[in-house]
């Protein structure tokens, strides 16, 4: 080193010795313009020294001096390490830059701090763009809502499988998981089809325009999976409803035209029969989907079966007057009608009967709607 740098360093260590606030103070302004200045002009030995008067200057300095610090260490690459974890685990306002900016930070790094830290630092840690498949499984073991909220909006994090899976069940008790999961670009189609049962009538528009139902996996499934009949039995089921609908379609006249005739002489009940019939659902999944404020299930179901555009808007006009509680319905407001008939316009035939295909075959599909109509059960009228 030159003389005059070493002369220097040799003034910071006498100034190290004066234990005023003002020389700390001075010191630390001192240290930290010759650390951050040019790293090239310290020799190793002598960096190492600089570092360990910073580091233990650190708790004795307010604030905002080790605010200043934090910013212009947070993208420096040369940065040493001890300093910035010493840093990063600092109060948050300190701590902030380094958590959010610095990627030398490790992974045994973070780990430490959201096992140790406050909640504050857990927040920003959410948002770094370097966020492990371990550190977001971390953040959503020991963080609340807020910080898996920050978590699921960071597209950068990397979130596993299982993980996924958990928040999507998760986001069926906590509403503000689900937008941010369905606008993510790796969450899985099939775990996007399975919230749909329980997101806003918009989202689950969303899902069914922008996730597709991989073909290949579904007919992989269709040849593995035991042979499922939900058609009735009618021996089994005597009613009028059942005897009528087997010899309809016996004979072909199970139509679009004859179901929505039905729905106008308010034969509910035989309704859903011959709709559960033509769809190969069980009756009661074809009765909350009626029954369902939100009538983009019902969309799927009668665009796979083919019905024609008025034929679906009778049918959900119709059905939007069938109360499951016994007390009468609010009128349909127009700009709703438009919607949902803009929607089943844009709803391909293709992407609607891959999507009926996967719900007759799903095992989790029939446990979700059937969890979801024990809900239902004490109010829902059947006719």
């Amino acid at each position: 080193m030159p003389q005059d740098e070493n002369k220097e360093l040799t003034e910071l260590i006498a100034l190290s010795k004066d234990s005023s606030a003002r020389g700390r103070r001075q010191l630390f302004s001192n240290i930290s313009d010759l650390f951050l200045t040019d790293d090239n002009r310290l020799s190793e030995r002598e960096h190492a020294l600089v570092t360990s008067i910073l580091t233990k200057l650190l708790a004795e300095i307010e604030t905002t001096l080790r605010q200043n610090l934090a910013e212009e260490l947070a993208e420096l690459s040369s940065a040493p390490h001890d300093l910035i974890s010493l840093l990063a685990n600092d109060e948050i306002d300190v701590a902030r830059p380094i958590l959010f900016k610095s990627h030398l930070l490790e992974e045994p790094d973070l780990i430490e701090i959201i096992q140790n830290r406050s909640k504050e630092h857990l927040l920003v840690i959410a948002e770094r763009d370097d966020i492990s498949p371990t550190i977001s499984e971390l953040l959503i073991n020991y963080g609340d809502e807020d910080v898996v909220s920050h978590l699921i909006e960071n597209g950068d994090a990397q979130i596993s499988r299982e993980s996924m899976e958990y928040l999507v069940e998760e986001s069926k008790r906590i509403d503000r998981f689900q937008e941010p999961l369905i606008a993510r670009h790796d969450i899985p189609t099939d775990l996007a089809h399975k919230m749909f049962w329980w997101v806003s009538a918009a989202l689950r528009r969303h899902i069914l325009q922008n996730f597709e139902i991989d073909e290949l996996e579904l007919n992989e499934k269709i040849i593995s999976a035991a042979k499922t009949e939900y058609n009735y039995d009618v021996a089994a089921n005597s009613s009028h409803a059942d005897k009528l609908v087997a010899e309809l379609a016996a004979r072909n006249d199970l139509t679009d035209r004859f179901l929505v005739q039905t729905l106008r002489g308010k034969q509910v009940r035989l309704f859903i029969t011959g709709l559960a019939f033509k769809a190969s659902l069980p009756y009661l999944t074809i009765s909350r989907f009626i029954y369902d404020p939100n009538a983009e299930a019902l969309a799927v179901v009668l665009r796979a079966l083919e019905f024609d555009r008025n034929a679906f808007s009778a049918v959900f006009l119709l059905t939007r007057n069938i109360s499951d509680s016994g007390k009468a319905k609010k009128t349909t407001r127009p700009e709703e009608v438009e919607i949902m008939m803009k929607f089943y316009d844009k709803l391909s035939e293709k992407n609607a009967k891959s999507t009926l295909r996967s719900w007759q075959l799903e095992k989790d599909f029939i446990e979700i709607v059937e969890e979801l109509d024990e809900d239902l059960d004490d109010q829902r009228v059947y006719l």
